[in-house]
């Protein structure tokens, strides 16, 4: 029977309980379950039934609709449409052109496997499709493609990501293959549909966590996994953690993408810290478990580490043998960011005692600050949204999007789309330097600030200042004048994360602060649409916010070191 299509719902919304209240904490958000529920327990395994971003086949779901009902016959029909970039196309360089090779990246997604494969022959998923007819496409696209078919059918399936010794003798391979609830026996089985295997051993693929708990015990060589040729030992074990547990909790990201953590692996052994190894042990142990509780926890250790979040790309290099040089091609569109150069310069941070709507948090101290450049503009939907599409991101909400301001992000979230760029968040005190662009008085428009100058409630003035409008919504970005370093909206219409912990400002911390090592709370300046105008003044910090809220006027913009 035809399962209706369902939308992608964050795991721990879908498992515990949809929250409607927008800005809530992220303690909230991940409150604990009332009840622990096992492993065949019914919301994990209709969390499995759902599509996420990757395995949804979207207006090519009609392709399923006449599919062999046997699972062999499926994983046979879903091998015939893929040639394997390095196990199998070189039988096929006859049929297939040479710039063909490299087209995996192409096809992240399901849908976009789906429409490939028709723009090559329009019949569909069909078992006679000619080599010439198919897609350059590895483990991880088969095992997509066999997940979304299965919770189309509405059988629970869960990509998992690891190393197995049946593919090269004496070697454990790096290789994606399915998890599927066997309804009969109230289990999941392993399929993989690369080689038409079904509901075999454990014994042959090493789930990520259990290699990385082995490689701590010494139980293991770590150079006898991976791929050889390309990568192994450490590497490859770190480098499938946090895809599987993405997976695990809703995304299937591309073999292209990685976790920050990763790079320490690329390095040695030595630079992963005792919190690095502690993160994972922790991950690791969790894993072991995948019930309702565990995804919770799971969920928010993945929420709440960057490191071990999915949001760098691998770059392909390409080599001119001619002259010996190497030429970094970006595996994916990237959105066009304008940066305004913030030279140099020592200020007076904070707000002086007689600052109408002064906060005692606003201690006035001197700061000197290296040449750095910031983002002309908040960052926008449009530019989040790219961020969201390469990387397999549920997009924020906002029924209007393109040049608005982006809202309802996370610090963290945040935090990940600067990384993705290669930029960082701004310290506060970087924000608050080039807001002021030079200014002493409360706002860079001077000491009143008007519903001509900067969108916020305009109908609570600054004191001793004129009412004004209060829109009550967002506008697109540069909708008023900028500063005189040519920042735009660094008053109103949309709080702007910044990098540091929220707490007392270090009086001796002089040049280039970075605010308190550790705390619970992170900073939100300049401002939004709701506020009054006090709350928009320049030094004005609002007493931090959980780097877990995810609320309706939180934004932010990037800086670059010079």
């Amino acid at each position: 029977m035809k399962k209706k299509k369902c939308f992608r719902i964050t795991v721990l919304f879908f498992m515990v309980f949809i929250l409607t209240v927008t800005g809530c904490s992220a303690q909230q958000n991940q409150e604990k379950l009332a009840n622990k529920l096992n492993n065949g327990d019914s919301s994990v395994l209709d969390f499995y039934r759902q599509y996420s971003s990757f395995t949804d086949p979207g207006e090519y779901e009609y392709l399923y609709e006449n599919l062999p009902d046997s699972l062999p016959e499926l994983c046979r029909l879903i091998k015939s449409q893929t040639i394997h970039p390095m196990g199998e196309l070189p039988s096929y360089r006859d049929q297939i052109p040479e710039e063909r090779t490299d087209e995996a990246l192409k096809y992240p997604t399901v849908k976009s496997i789906l429409k490939g494969l028709l723009s090559y022959d329009s019949s569909g998923l069909i078992r006679n499709r000619k080599p010439a007819d198919r897609l350059i496409l590895g483990c991880r696209h088969n095992a997509i493609l066999l997940a979304s078919i299965l919770k189309y059918r509405g059988i629970p399936a869960r990509v998992r990501c690891g190393h197995v010794n049946y593919l090269r003798p004496g070697f454990n391979m790096s290789h994606t293959i399915c998890e599927v609830w066997n309804e009969n026996d109230k289990r999941w089985m392993l399929v993989d549909p690369s080689t038409n295997m079904i509901d075999f051993s454990s014994e042959k693929f090493d789930f990520s966590n259990d290699l990385w708990l082995k490689m701590q015990n010494k139980e293991i060589d770590p150079k006898q996994y991976g791929f050889p040729g390309r990568y192994t030992g450490l590497v490859s074990i770190i480098g499938k953690i946090s895809p599987d547990l993405a997976s695990i909790l809703g995304t299937e990201y591309p073999i292209n993408q990685y976790a920050p953590i990763l790079e320490y692996a690329f390095q040695d052994d030595k630079q992963l810290t005792s919190k690095h190894i502690e993160t994972l042990n922790r991950i690791s142990e969790l894993m072991k478990s995948i019930d309702a509780d565990n995804i919770s926890k799971l969920q928010d250790i993945y929420n709440n580490t960057p490191e071990i979040q999915i949001t760098k790309t691998f770059e392909r290099v390409t080599t001119n043998a001619e002259n010996n040089t190497s030429i970094k091609e970006s595996s994916i569109n990237k959105p066009i960011i304008e940066f305004v150069d913030i030279p140099a310069g020592t200020f007076t941070m904070g707000s002086p005692d007689d600052e109408e709507g002064r906060v005692d948090d606003e201690v006035q101290h001197e700061v000197t600050l290296s040449a750095f450049k910031m983002s002309k503009y908040p960052v926008t939907f449009e530019q989040f949204d790219m961020f969201c599409e390469a990387t397999g991101r549920t997009k924020p909400s906002g029924r209007k999007r393109g040049n608005l301001p982006v809202s309802q992000v996370t610090w963290y979230d945040a935090t990940a789309f600067a990384e993705w760029m290669g930029c960082r968040l701004p310290t506060e005190a970087e924000w608050e330097y080039a807001a002021r662009a030079n200014t002493t008085t409360p706002f860079y428009t001077g000491d009143c600030l008007t519903s001509e100058q900067a969108n916020f409630n305009g109908k609570k003035p600054y004191t001793n200042c004129k009412k004004s409008e209060n829109r009550k919504k967002s506008l697109a970005v540069g909708s008023f004048p900028p500063n005189a370093f040519g920042l735009y909206d660094m008053h109103g219409n949309i709080l702007e994360w910044c990098s540091d912990w929220y707490g007392e400002y270090d009086l001796k911390e002089t040049s280039n602060p970075k605010g308190p090592e550790t705390g619970e709370l992170k900073i939100l300046r300049g401002g939004g649409w709701r506020e009054p105008a006090r709350e928009c003044r320049s030094a004005y910090r609002g007493a931090g916010t959980p780097p877990g809220n995810r609320g309706a006027g939180m934004s932010f913009r990037l800086v670059k070191d010079e």
